[in-house]
């Protein structure tokens, strides 16, 4: 990433200059935030149901549609594999990569860049905020977003395509046995067993958004959170991240240390430690299915006694849905 501006032709720099810039955190996040498809998408779903008139629609469409003829919506990255391994690389004649955000595809969780071979990933904490869900919350009042494992389904896919690069990825379960097992709403280890796998793969640890203190299931479209909202946000984020601060598992801190061990304990044969074994038949996936009748999900909160109360507040402040996702990563690795 560090050079990636260079231009590179066949692997070689054409005038032995290196260009850097390109490993702007601000560009790489702006690529993955190309939401114009999902906003017509979203449009239309709303002018269906009633809730937006034809006119605001059509004229919410005529701007994205605009954006999106006229590439607006994509990022043109310059192709540092120009002129590389013409016989496998499908992009070896094109001087720029056009990139989108990857959720497009369903990996709301960048997993794929983590699983390849060559980076000896030994885990990796899968913080998954995504709106898989659809039942109707009687609390809320409405449709609630919840994950349900479909990012890691996605990935597990990709891997096992023709542009899966080599690349292994543990067994996931489908989204009935997400729900009936209560996989979706506490952490989980997938890949637990390494015999047990195509090739190399680091452990995955999936912590799913859940109700905590706070339904924190809020949509990516809300422009704008008072400041009590978007600390019960991040409150839940929290309380995920620790479960609790460990009153929902004292023993969860040294889980999460098993875990991080996991890959290294295999690679040298060193006995598993009885704490962590007990840990691994707590939290791994087994390879048991549940695929009967599902109800609607609607999670009770897991902290109850703990539950946020928001304050009213007229203040509005713009730390959109991002933000406060991220803080909740940014604790989860804090905490870690």
């Amino acid at each position: 990433m560090q050079y990636l501006g260079t231009n590179f032709s066949g692997g070689e720099t054409g005038t032995d200059q290196c260009v850097t810039g390109f490993d702007n955190v601000g560009y790489v996040m702006g690529t993955s935030s190309s939401l114009f498809n999902q906003f017509l998408i979203e449009a239309e779903g709303a002018h269906t149901s009633g809730l937006l008139s034809t006119a605001l629609v059509e004229a919410t469409s005529a701007i994205l549609e605009r954006i999106g003829n006229a590439d607006d919506d994509i990022a043109d990255y310059p192709n540092p594999f120009y002129g590389y391994h013409n016989d496998t690389n499908l992009n070896d004649q094109d001087i720029q990569l056009t990139l989108v955000d990857g959720g497009l595809d369903g990996q709301n969780i960048p997993l794929h860049p983590l699983i390849q071979p060559n980076r000896h990933v030994d885990v990796i904490f899968a913080v998954d905020s995504s709106a898989d869900t659809n039942d109707t919350n009687p609390v809320q009042g409405s449709a609630s977003g919840w994950p349900d494992g479909t990012s890691l389904r996605a990935t597990q896919e990709r891997s096992r395509s023709s542009i899966g690069n080599g690349t292994a990825f543990p067994s996931i379960p489908d989204e009935t046995t997400f729900y009936n097992l209560g996989l979706n709403n506490r952490p989980t280890f997938f890949g637990c067993d390494a015999s047990n796998l195509t090739g190399p793969s680091p452990l995955i640890v999936y912590m799913p958004n859940a109700p905590y203190v706070y339904n924190s299931n809020v949509s990516t479209f809300d422009p704008a959170y008072n400041n009590t909202e978007r600390d019960a946000i991040v409150l839940n984020g929290y309380n995920m991240a620790t479960q609790g601060n460990g009153t929902i598992d004292e023993d969860w801190p040294t889980c999460v240390g098993c875990a991080i061990l996991s890959r290294s304990l295999y690679r040298t044969g060193t006995d598993v430690p009885d704490v962590c074994t007990r840990c691994f038949n707590k939290y791994c996936w087994d390879g048991t299915l549940s695929t009967s009748t599902v109800e609607p999900y609607v999670p009770s909160m897991a902290l109850a006694g703990n539950q946020v109360t928001l304050t009213s507040a007229a203040e509005r402040t713009t730390t959109g849905t991002f933000l406060a996702i991220a803080c909740a990563v940014l604790t989860s690795l804090a905490f870690v």
